[in-house]
């Protein structure tokens, strides 16, 4: 019978087989192309060097025209707009100064209790989180004039001021002064780069094209390109190019002509040839490895289901058989004794919380695949949580003969931020993992402690450990290992995958340390700033 490793081997091989009988052909094809295009000079191509400069000076200048006219309208507010009374007004005020290419506005408060309010291009306010992009990159552009304002400066002018620390969330603000000349607060706008990317300026670009004489206009290329440091308005044979100078300045726009002599057209024939025998050759590969990949992938999938089928069908009818039983003994009266009537009433909620586990655990799934997961974050200590979590268990892990040793380091754990349940699901999941895959070991380490900035969870088992190349694979969804014990203890294949969503969500992670025979470490890694 063939094992996982010579499978993988074969398909490997066939992938290379596949790609051999894609590139070599096209090697040949691309050598006597070459040789037969090589002796073809490149030329330069006339370049009418003013219609470009134009054209892009136009570019520029009619964008910096838009954003700046569009944040003078805006922003100018008096100190009086600062009072949460005159909200609507300002919105009214942001409306009527368009919202064409803007994420939101805002308006920022340094008084005595500092107060924000962010608004939607349509000037109606909206509920921004603390922890948002456009949020944090307006309270970063904010801070030096709140610094201004702390210090009691005077402010003579009030300028437009962009930040653009953050590229997705490009900052146009100006500070709000009152009679005194004292700063009192800021006005800004978050810019909406992708409306300035997909709709402004290809449609600005199209428009100003007729200042390009036409004979060149349809050889005219125009790109926007990161921007140097320090790099100013460039002119290198044919190519144009000159910084954005308001907003977008960490990019450029790049104008050249294309031209072309007749060797140029040979050596574009050339290249065009080349293009397209490698996308040509790529995509032929492409289709060989996804038609191997598909069908490797229909047969895992196929594999995973009934496993998970097979599973999960297991973990439900095993406690719902238990629950039955005992019920039936206690409803029939067989059982009198107290200390019996008290045992079978602890089997009957072990098994209940097995169940509610594991139905956790799928509901949480659907939720999190459907993009619907949410949590609510709150200042928590974690050993609080572990300390919860082990009372769940303490009558599974009476029944079976586990002792847990809690151990906290020595100074207080910082508070964390995080959603209690959520981490709770995740201490649950770790331990139940750890009574599942410890074979005869009875024993289980819960270490606490905290390192640059992290409180550290570490649940650890004494069981078969884990070999080194499935410890990247054991948190995909549905995965099993796929030998030992840790492959026959029965489980949904969920538990990890979920430990290392819940983590992420949380801005942490979770790693294993694990060696065969040495049993498994499991640490989960939680923030201490909120942030």
């Amino acid at each position: 019978m063939p094992t996982a490793a010579s499978t993988r081997a074969t398909r490997a091989a066939m992938r290379w087989l596949g790609f051999a009988a894609v590139v070599v052909p096209l090697a040949i094809l691309l050598v006597l192309q070459f040789r037969t295009l090589a002796e073809l000079e490149q030329t330069s191509a006339a370049a009418h060097r003013l219609a470009l400069k134009g054209y892009a000076r136009t570019v520029l200048r009619s964008t910096e025209s838009f954003y700046r006219q569009r944040a003078d309208e805006a922003l100018a507010v008096p100190p009086s707009f600062l009072d949460p009374a005159n909200r609507a007004v300002l919105g009214a005020r942001f409306a009527a100064a368009g919202g064409e290419g803007v994420k939101r506005f805002f308006i920022m408060s340094f008084d005595a209790r500092p107060r924000r309010a962010f608004f939607a291009p349509d000037g109606k306010p909206v509920d921004a989180p603390k922890d948002a992009p456009e949020v944090r990159a307006a309270r970063v552009a904010a801070a030096p004039w709140r610094l201004v304002a702390q210090d009691g400066t005077q402010v003579e002018s009030t300028p437009l001021i962009v930040d653009e620390q953050d590229a997705d969330n490009r900052i146009i603000l100006r500070p709000i002064v009152d009679a005194a000349s004292q700063v009192r607060g800021v006005a800004g706008l978050v810019v909406d780069a992708a409306y300035f990317r997909n709709h402004w300026l290809p449609t600005l670009m199209r428009a100003e094209m007729g200042l390009i004489p036409e004979p060149l206009r349809e050889h005219v290329v125009v790109n926007v390109v990161p921007r140097p440091p320090g790099a100013a308005a460039t002119t290198a044979g044919d190519d144009i190019e000159a910084p954005f100078r308001f907003v977008f300045t960490d990019s450029m726009l790049h104008v050249r002509s294309a031209s072309p002599t007749p060797e140029q057209w040979a050596r574009w024939s050339f290249l065009t040839n080349v293009a397209l025998s490698l996308l040509l050759a790529a995509l032929l590969l492409a289709a060989v490895l996804l038609a191997l990949r598909s069908a490797a992938r229909a047969t895992t999938l196929s594999q995973m289901k009934s496993d998970f089928v097979s599973s999960v069908s297991h973990e439900l009818r095993t406690p719902l058989a238990s629950i039955r039983v005992f019920g039936e003994f206690l409803r029939l009266g067989r059982v009198n004794e107290p200390d019996k009537v008290r045992e079978y009433g602890e089997y009957i909620e072990t098994e209940s919380r097995r169940l509610t586990h594991l139905v956790n655990n799928l509901l949480d799934f659907s939720k999190i695949e459907s993009g619907q997961k949410r949590y609510q974050f709150e200042r928590v200590d974690v050993a609080e949580i572990v300390a919860e979590t082990l009372r769940t268990f303490d009558v599974r892990l009476k029944q079976e003969g586990f002792v847990v040793d809690v151990r906290r380091p020595p100074e207080p754990l910082q508070p964390v931020w995080v959603d209690p349940p959520a981490v709770g699901q995740v201490l649950t999941n770790l331990l139940d993992n750890a009574i599942k895959y410890s074979g005869d070991a009875r024993h289980i380490d819960i270490e606490l402690g905290q390192h640059n900035g992290f409180v550290t969870v570490a649940v650890s088992d004494q069981g078969p450990g884990i070999e080194i190349e499935e410890q990247e694979r054991i948190f995909e969804k549905f995965y099993r290992v796929g030998n030992g014990l840790v492959h026959d203890a029965k489980g949904s294949g969920l538990g990890l995958a979920i430990v290392k969503h819940i983590a992420e969500a949380h801005r942490g992670r979770v790693v294993v340390d694990s060696l065969p025979g040495r049993g498994s470490t499991f640490t989960i890694e939680l923030p201490t700033n909120a942030a």
